[in-house]
């Protein structure tokens, strides 16, 4: 069995949950403290965060920080309900987003 190193599933899924909640990595980084070049480190490698950053990104992101390290493909993404609370909120900012820049357009 062909196994990631688990910086690797970490920062892959990292990457994945926030992409999914429709987060820019400055988003990430305001609900969680740190920088937006750090959180961009983190994803591409660079910089391994420590448990406690993990800790908080788990947080930010709705899922337990265990989620964190271990594997995931695209159809395994958990749904917790911070997780699903943070996907609809994404949702319906995107929506009145879209209403409002439309609006402005006619």
């Amino acid at each position: 069995m062909n196994r990631s190193p688990i910086d690797t599933v970490v920062r892959e899924n990292i990457k994945s949950l926030r992409k999914a909640l429709g987060w820019s990595q400055e988003l990430l980084a305001e609900k969680t403290g740190v920088s937006a070049p750090y959180i961009t480190q983190i994803e591409v490698g660079k910089r391994k965060p420590s448990l406690d950053i993990v800790e908080k990104l788990a947080l930010a992101l709705g899922v337990e920080y265990k989620v964190l390290f271990e594997p995931l493909n695209s159809t395994d993404i958990p749904v917790s309900s911070g997780f699903s609370k943070h996907m609809l909120e994404a949702k319906l900012i995107s929506a009145v987003t879209k209403t409002i820049q439309n609006e402005f357009k006619s």
